[in-house]
């Protein structure tokens, strides 16, 4: 399969790389004061208080990552020529793409894993106690919480054909759904209820709107399926289903996917 030697040159690359070695670095050192730091504030400490202990950290680094790593991914061989010498072997632009996605996957993923896993047993030792099935679904829903945001940044790295652009695109995706986005409950709030179709909150589809976004989605699988309190939660435990972890979970799942997607069918029909 010619996609594993374009991973594998990638995982070279990205290893190579100081910066983004220590961006990684910097990612696994955050997980490790927060397990650090979570048995000294929370008594009786569990690996299951691990998800809503980080998700502050998690929501604002894993994006910020997962788009530097994608969105430089293709647009800078493109640039330079070196895609057309690519293509020219025995490479399909699809393996192109996939090779991106697993190779710079298989760092960002050995990041997260490996820093959830150390933030694990600093909580585990030697006090706490380790709760598997916990640690294991907030291993995965931040995986894909990764990916997502990995397959953005390099579905924009498909979508453009200089490094400015990309990277202006990369970093306006971070200030949308990153900055923006968590604030614009409030406006819209206003907005539905000046137009006289809310009266003092979002009403329950504006709310399943403004959870599309991976980052809602994620908050609200660590709301449902890890909240001490469910009451507490953004949509509260009456909520419709559509609003719930699990429709979440799937949501974040799509996201993983549908970016990388639709990316690899606009790259397949641009002319170099």
């Amino acid at each position: 399969m010619a996609w594993r030697t374009i991973a594998k040159k990638d995982v070279r690359e990205v290893t190579d790389s100081r910066t983004v070695t220590w961006g990684l670095a910097f990612l696994v050192f955050v997980f490790f004061v927060g397990g650090y730091v979570l048995p000294l504030n929370v008594d009786d400490p569990t690996t299951a208080d691990l998800p809503t202990y980080m998700a502050d950290a998690v929501g604002l680094l894993v994006p910020l990552f997962g788009l530097l790593l994608g969105y430089n991914a293709i647009v800078e061989e493109r640039a330079s020529g070196q895609m057309t010498l690519l293509l020219a072997l025995p490479h399909s632009r699809l393996d192109v793409v996939v090779g991106k996605l697993v190779g710079r996957g298989a760092a960002l993923v050995a990041a997260l894993g490996g820093g959830i896993l150390l933030a694990a047993a600093l909580v585990v030792y030697p006090f706490g106690s380790l709760d598997p099935l916990a640690l294991a679904g907030y291993l995965l829903a931040t995986l894909l919480f990764g990916v997502a945001f990995l397959g953005i940044g390099i579905a924009i790295s498909t979508l453009t054909a200089s490094k400015q652009t990309a990277t202006a695109g990369a970093f306006g995706v971070f200030f949308l759904f990153v900055v923006l986005w968590p604030q614009l409950p409030d406006i819209l709030a206003l907005v539905l209820e000046e137009l006289g179709l809310a009266d003092g909150g979002l009403p329950d589809w504006a709310l399943f709107l403004h959870g599309l976004e991976p980052g809602m989605c994620y908050e609200r699988v660590l709301e449902g399926f890890w909240a001490d309190d469910p009451s507490g939660a953004a949509v509260g435990p009456d909520a419709p289903w559509y609003l719930g972890e699990w429709v979440a979970l799937g949501l974040l799942g799509a996201w993983s996917s549908g970016p990388i997607a639709a990316g690899y069918l606009r790259f397949a029909g641009t002319d170099l």
